[in-house]
């Protein structure tokens, strides 16, 4: 479990190294669109490129995108496609 964290604090902090926050609540408020693209859209190498969410979810027999949305935050430096089944 500790390098799951480790891994999660590595990347939320390499983000944060290339935008400026103003405040507190900038802060605050930026880490909801951080968290779901770290689990929801960031593909993870050593998930075998699948994000923490479908791993979780672990569905493995049916995974077939049903919708795709292109999700973008913290002026473009979170993107990706948000795959839903």
């Amino acid at each position: 479990m500790n390098g799951k964290v480790e891994r999660f604090f590595g990347t939320l902090k390499s983000k944060l190294d290339r935008w400026e926050v103003d405040s507190l609540q900038q802060l605050n408020d930026a880490l909801v669109p951080f968290r779901f693209w770290y689990n929801h859209v960031r593909p993870h190498r050593n998930l075998d490129g699948r994000t923490p969410a479908e791993v979780w979810k672990d569905d493995d027999l049916d995974f077939r995108p049903r919708t795709e949305s292109w999700f973008a935050a913290w002026d473009g430096l979170l993107t990706g496609y948000y795959l839903r089944v």
